[in-house]
């Protein structure tokens, strides 16, 4: 139990927790005050899952990058429990609005959007490193959401746009399952680089 919690801390759990939850609350906060729609629309929720998984992108390394390779820890079963246990986080946070006169629905776009996103969030972890995996799902998240980018029938639409299509468009659904098979193998058997100390050490 010690070295659980040392390692959620020394990960920064414990802020980037609190910063989903409120990403979550706030979204649905605005929602219930200024709309009378029982369900949050595709857009509002992308953006509450986005502000979430890049919280979550913040815990995917700890202070020291060369500790996360050592031969002594089993990483990618940890890894894949981390991002696994992240998604069911979101998920579970979400789904709490379901008590309520305005949820995050249906389920199955949450699920999709949220799974899409942090493997998305992972995959720029992998390639970038934790503080700046943000990248890649804010910036895909924005071309998401504008205006133009509604429920269409161009598969090309679909897949850039994929956050915002109805739940069960085939072509949202494997861009968001391959976003996520992706993201989360590549981070299981990389990780995140390793920086030399002087980017990583604190300032004095």
């Amino acid at each position: 139990m010690r070295e659980l919690q040392l390692h959620l801390r020394s990960r920064r759990v414990p802020l980037a927790l609190a910063t989903v939850t409120t990403s979550i609350a706030l979204a649905w906060a605005l929602s219930l005050a200024f709309t009378d729609s029982a369900t949050i629309n595709a857009r509002t929720a992308s953006l509450a899952i986005m502000l979430a998984v890049v919280a979550v992108g913040t815990t995917l390394s700890g202070a020291d990058g060369a500790l996360d390779h050592t031969m002594a820890v089993n990483w990618p079963v940890r890894r894949v429990g981390h991002l696994l246990l992240a998604a069911a986080t979101i998920t579970a946070l979400l789904s709490l609005s379901m008590i309520t006169d305005t949820r995050y629905e249906p389920f199955a776009l949450v699920l999709r959007n949220t799974a899409g996103l942090l493997g998305l969030t992972a995959l720029g972890a992998t390639v970038l490193g934790a503080a700046l995996s943000w990248i890649a799902p804010l910036t895909w998240t924005l071309i998401a959401v504008l205006p133009m980018m509604g429920s269409s029938r161009d598969l090309r639409m679909q897949v850039a746009g994929w956050l915002v299509q109805p739940a069960g468009t085939a072509a949202a659904t494997t861009c968001a399952a391959i976003l996520a098979a992706t993201g989360l193998l590549a981070y299981a058997l990389r990780g995140c680089p390793v920086r030399p100390v002087s980017e990583t050490a604190p300032d004095r």
